[in-house]
């Protein structure tokens, strides 16, 4: 597991673990909530076209274990 992705895991079980205690808020919310702030941030510096053929690629690939980050190697 790369160091993004063990960052990133352990700021999601943040907010999710905020979400559970929070009785305004519920996980799904959060979830959605989690995904709209990374693909405002993504769409800073990456165009339109290539942030959908980035979720495209992630749906395509649902039913992996872990998915695979690129370092653009």
């Amino acid at each position: 597991m790369s160091g993004e992705t063990k960052h990133a895991t352990a700021l999601v079980a943040q907010a999710m673990a905020a979400a559970d205690q929070d009785p305004k808020q519920d996980k799904d919310s959060m979830g959605r909530a989690l995904i709209s702030a990374v693909l405002t941030e993504f769409l800073r510096y990456r165009s339109a076209e290539d942030v959908a053929a980035e979720l495209q690629y992630l749906a395509d690939n649902l039913e992996e274990d872990e998915f695979v980050v690129t370092r653009g190697c």
